[in-house]
């Protein structure tokens, strides 16, 4: 029986946004969840009807700023198939790479924050200290230390600049030398060792994107992941990203990577999805003659890891939702969209 209903937010250090959570408790422990998300939804379908799509484009890839490159791909490749528009070899070889930047980025941030939850400060310093350099490089090839409108149909905006490419196999070099750091510093935490194995547990039918590839058991219900185990998996995808970076930047491929968009048009609907490691992208882009948005549907990996959140916390202590809100790895833009 519900001894006690409490409201946390729609602000608090314990969020990680604009949200509010409204917990019945039986003492310390949790024993129903109910969330609502942001101020204002402003649904981006909605916002961006009737626009051409460069403008539309714009627009679109700020549903997450931490994400952004991923979405200008997403849409690019959605008007490519509309349009029938191909991309050069070199133009695909550096969308791989701005894409494994971006998730870098984003997998760094979420390690930093986590670090910051556990209380491992020193942790926090080297970890930030990887992800300004990167954002620097970012920043140094887009314009934009998030991206905004550098990935665009046909290809990319302007190819790589000189000495980028050497600039950041040095930055995946020093990333390696300090990744075993990295991960024996949070393995050493006393909330690791004693903490985070028995809290947050989710399970999952394969839905969740982020929590079922961090999944370490399985029962009859389907797969188990809990704060341990997504938090292992986000410092190994670290690992797993800079070295498809080193791959990548090993490679080289010659020719324009800019290309106009193709003449011929389609009003036919294209659906693309693009996987990533936090989970798959999913948009249905609809134009019309004049290369207008008529028509726009999208799915972000959030949309499906917030389904996990009120598991996440259910039978938990009221003190462990910090970690536990963190361990999921969602975004509140992409939801308040």
């Amino acid at each position: 029986m519900i001894q006690e209903r409490f409201k946390l937010g729609p602000i608090h250090l314990s969020l990680p946004g604009a949200m509010e959570l409204h917990l019945g408790m039986v003492g310390d422990r949790i024993e129903e969840v109910e969330t609502q998300f942001g101020y204002l939804s402003r649904s981006i379908e909605t916002t961006i009807v009737g626009m051409p799509y460069p403008s539309a484009q714009l627009r679109f890839a700020r549903i997450d700023p931490e994400s952004s490159l991923i979405l200008d791909r997403l849409f690019s490749e959605a008007v490519e198939e509309i349009t029938g528009t191909e991309v050069s070899a070199r133009a695909s070889w550096v969308r791989e790479i701005t894409t494994a930047m971006s998730e870098l980025n984003g997998f760094l941030r979420y390690l930093s924050r986590m670090s910051g939850r556990l209380g491992v400060e020193v942790l926090t310093h080297v970890i930030l200290k990887h992800r300004e350099s990167l954002l620097d490089l970012t920043e140094l090839l887009t314009g934009s230390r998030y991206g905004y409108y550098y990935l665009i149909p046909g290809g990319v905006r302007y190819d790589l600049t000189e000495g980028f490419q050497e600039r950041l196999e040095n930055w995946t070099k020093s990333f390696t030398r300090d990744f075993p750091r990295i991960g024996a510093l949070f393995r050493w935490t006393h909330s690791f060792q004693n903490r985070l194995q028995s809290i947050g547990r989710v399970v999952d039918n394969a839905n969740f994107g982020f929590v079922s590839e961090s999944s370490v058991e399985t029962t009859r219900y389907g797969l188990v992941s809990h704060v341990e185990s997504r938090l292992i998996f986000a410092i190994e995808q670290t690992n797993v990203l800079s070295e498809e970076l080193r791959t990548l930047l090993n490679q080289r491929f010659s020719g324009q990577p800019l290309f106009g968009i193709a003449s011929g048009r389609s009003k036919k609907p294209a659906m693309v999805d693009l996987e990533s490691a936090r989970g798959v992208w999913s948009l249905e882009l609809t134009l019309d003659g004049e290369l207008q948005v008529k028509r726009v549907t999208t799915a972000v990996p959030s949309d499906l890891i917030i389904a996990a959140l009120p598991l996440a916390l259910k039978d938990e202590s009221f003190e462990d939702i910090p970690v536990i809100l963190e361990s999921l790895n969602f975004s509140i833009p992409e939801i308040d969209r």
